[in-house]
């Protein structure tokens, strides 16, 4: 089972974890390369030191050095090594090399003025580092006064000299290793911590979830809760908690509805049942009565058809609600509207069909729009007074592409806004003692459902003199 939580603290975890593992990496080789280039420029520092320690005059070179004031080069304790050159003679080298067997330092062919760092093992048997450089050593003053004009084949005639200067780097070594381990331990701790923390901040994030799932259990279609409460929720919560509020309140008004439907549709069924109930107790009770039984197969007949027409009606309003894919084709309005008028008006009624000359084509399913022409028509005629005409007008709707097709007609009954609230509810009916055994209230919600169905828009709306207009926008 996939789980948030796990997810979240793991990605969270692991890209932290490289994040920072990356940053101690660079951190740490940073750190390395600046204590390589100070140890080196040390060594640079102190060859240039003893550089500074020769001159040359008429006489020749000399090298003033003092081991009581560098002890580094005499002593056995951590010795550090030089080597001097004149040509390729050795000119002097510290005391250090004479301690041991090999007492001569590697001499590199290198350019004048130009210098080498490299890692070598020291007489001593210990890995270090070594600085050599061919230089011109310095002039001594008084030669450089006397000689004058001569000083540049002075100089030119100087023969070079060669430094090695060598030392142990165990120490740097050792000094690296403890910033490597300090890495790698801050690395390894980084990583734990990343994860501790993580994954408590991404638990606390998500106990809002928890409690809203909380609250949502405790809900149900029978309970007085109807909604969660988004009070104490964090944005990104609000806007689910607002749908499934609004998803919790369609459901409630859904149930609510079936309910009363169900209340009905039983109501509609147990009237025409208990009278056949009835008509076959009598006939049996009284099998002689010819007053009875000469009507009792009309009556029985009549009482069928009414029940076929309430489960028909009953499965229409189940088909209208279908939302399998219906077939789509051009319909021509006027064509449709003027065969619906001569299929529906039976009784010879006022019907006024307002059209210009222009040809409605639109692209719709002809059974649905017919059946909500058809029941839209017949309510007009059986609700309106014989003695009042029925218009049918269609028009454009405003600058679009749309149709506005609109039926009105005088009323036998006065709605409010509350009945016209209620007006496409499936089995509401005006007169609430379900008096007439010809209407069972299915018929708008019928022509509701097709309507959603293709995706056109109904309204119905009251004016003076009980005029009630019923709208299709297609």
């Amino acid at each position: 089972m996939n789980s948030i939580k796990k997810k979240l603290s793991r990605y969270i975890s692991i890209s932290m974890s490289i994040l920072l593992v990356s940053l101690f990496f660079m951190i740490d080789i940073s750190v390395d390369t600046w204590i390589s280039n100070e140890f080196d420029r040390a060594m640079v520092n102190k060859a240039g030191l003893l550089e500074t320690l020769i001159n040359e005059n008429t006489h020749g070179v000399e090298f003033a050095f003092a081991d009581e004031f560098m002890p580094e080069f005499s002593g056995k304790n951590d010795p550090e090594y030089f080597q001097l050159w004149h040509g390729n003679n050795t000119f002097e080298r510290s005391k250090t090399l004479s301690l041991f067997e090999n007492h001569e330092l590697t001499k590199i062919d290198i350019s004048l003025n130009e210098h080498s760092i490299t890692d070598i093992t020291l007489p001593d048997g210990r890995s270090g580092r070594m600085y050599f450089t061919q230089f011109k050593p310095q002039i001594h003053t008084d030669i450089r006064e006397a000689q004058g004009d001569k000083l540049v084949s002075f100089i030119k005639a100087q023969e070079p000299m060669f430094l090695a200067y060598a030392l142990s780097k165990e120490g740097l070594n050792q000094v690296l290793w403890f910033v490597d381990i300090i890495f790698i331990f801050t690395s390894v701790i980084a990583v734990f911590a990343v994860r501790i923390i993580v994954f408590n901040v991404v638990e606390r994030g998500l106990i809002p979830l928890d409690i809203l799932n909380s609250e949502l259990k405790e809900i149900n279609l029978n309970s007085d809760i109807s909604t969660l409460s988004t009070a104490k929720l964090p944005e990104e919560l609000i806007a689910i908690a607002e749908g499934i509020n609004r998803f919790i309140s369609e459901n409630k008004k859904l149930y609510s509805r079936e309910k009363r439907i169900t209340s009905d549709i039983a109501h509609e069924l147990k009237t025409p049942i208990t009278e056949l109930l009835n008509l076959s107790e009598v006939a049996i009770k009284f099998p002689h009565e010819k007053q009875l039984t000469e009507n009792f197969k009309e009556d029985v007949l009549a009482i069928t058809k009414r029940l076929k027409n309430i489960v028909n009606s009953i499965l229409l309003l189940q088909k209208s609600t279908s939302k399998t894919d219906i077939k789509i084709e051009k319909v021509d309005l006027a064509t449709l509207i003027d065969s619906i008028i001569a299929m529906e008006n039976k009784v010879n009624r006022e019907i006024i069909f307002h059209s210009n000359k222009q040809r409605y084509t639109i692209q719709t399913n002809e059974f649905a729009l017919a059946t909500i022409l058809k029941n839209l028509l017949n309510n007009a005629i059986f609700y309106s007074p014989k003695s009042t005409p029925i218009n049918i007008t269609i028009e454009p709707y405003l600058a679009t592409e749309r149709v506005i097709i609109s039926i009105s007609n005088i009323s036998n009954i006065t709605y409010s806004e509350e009945d016209l609230a209620l007006f496409f509810e499936p089995l509401w009916q005006k007169d609430s003692a379900r008096t007439s055994a010809e209407r069972y209230g299915l018929g708008l919600s019928i022509v509701k459902s097709y309507c959603d169905n293709i995706n056109a828009d109904l309204s119905v709306k009251t004016e003076k003199n009980k005029l009630i207009i019923l709208t299709l926008i297609l």
